[in-house]
């Protein structure tokens, strides 16, 4: 199959370069210019789970800079972070093939409907990773956790097409898996990530951390109430009988950096407003209180904003601000 990934960074890197390996045709989009530019010179670098690997690929800013032989696409795989979506969905327009369709492995609710507002009902699949994977430098995937990929059609049909992509993915030595309620496979992870991701991101801890850290372990049971809370409200029925008892089983059982974690130490932003701000949309749409979400997300957008500032602005001179509020006084 002909693939496009459509972000370069950790997961992108990953499952692209794992689909090359299985010999399949990949090409990567990506607007960071310094991944573009390792990708092209050296080829991606994926090690980790695996071993370790140099891929040469064809590699650009956007759909334009591909050669005219990659704007054939099969399947568009978005692995962008939930702030670009609708820029990602119109790449994926520019580099699919007629009868190609996007599949978004990206966390957070909103990704689904975006594509389907860009590309339209019939191009879009959705699906989920459970993989877990760190970027060290531009054009390098450090794979950290083996995991299930699910894929499914959003009418929970087992399409030719869907079908094909599983077996792609098989070829690569992912554990897959087609899910026929892709929807509730798209919110149990979505728990799962306002449970871990912005508790790590605004505390520093590991997953496992935060299952052994006392205060972090019941500042999560609190975001799993309120969201548990939403979701019923909502009538959504997850894969997980039990889902706070299988999130506090996982958290326990890893000790990787979530990706959100990842963003606030490079001073990127964050995903929080696909997360847990949705939850507190979603809440306020249902009439469910959510003030531990509105708290955790107002936090890590406050953390976000110092380590943007801190790491790529113009340092902030204390003395002259001080000096100024002490003469309007």
């Amino acid at each position: 199959m002909r693939f496009c990934v459509i972000g370069a960074g950790a997961m992108g890197g990953l499952y692209g370069g794992r689909l090359a390996l299985a010999g399949h045709q990949v090409a990567f989009i990506d607007a960071n210019p310094d991944a573009v530019a390792a990708i092209r010179k050296d080829g991606l670098r994926l090690d980790g789970v695996g071993g370790k690997h140099r891929i040469k690929a064809p590699a650009a800013a956007d759909a334009s800079g591909l050669d005219d032989g990659m704007h054939r696409a099969d399947v568009a795989l978005i692995h962008t972070d939930t702030n670009n979506t609708r820029t990602t969905a119109e790449q994926a327009a520019a580099v699919l093939d007629d009868d190609g369709f996007a599949v978004t492995l990206q966390n957070g609710i909103g990704n689904v409907e975006t594509l389907l507002d860009v590309l339209g009902e019939t191009r879009v699949a959705g699906g989920i990773s459970y993989h877990s994977a760190a970027a060290p430098a531009p054009g390098h995937s450090l794979h950290t956790n083996d995991g299930t990929t699910f894929v499914g059609e959003l009418d929970g049909s087992r399409s030719p097409r869907i079908e094909a992509l599983a077996a792609a993915l098989a070829e690569t030595g992912m554990t897959v898996e087609i899910s026929e309620r892709i929807e509730a496979v798209i919110w149990t992870k979505f728990l799962v990530n306002c449970a871990v991701n912005p508790l790590a991101a605004i505390t520093g801890l590991r997953v496992g951390e935060l299952a052994s850290t006392p205060e972090a372990n019941t500042f999560q049971d609190r975001i799993l109430d309120e969201a548990m809370r939403v979701i019923n409200a909502k009538g959504i029925r997850l894969t997980y009988d039990d889902p706070v008892a299988a999130i506090k089983r996982l958290t326990g059982r890893s000790y990787n950096k979530p990706s959100m974690l990842q963003h606030m130490e490079q001073g990127r932003p964050t995903e929080i407003d696909a997360l847990n701000g949705a939850l507190v949309r979603e809440g306020r749409a249902m009439g469910v209180a959510t003030p531990f979400n509105e708290a955790l997300t107002l936090l890590v957008k406050s953390r976000n904003r110092h380590m943007i500032q801190a790491l790529h602005g113009e340092p902030i001179d204390y003395q002259a601000l001080e000096e100024a509020a002490q003469a309007e006084r």
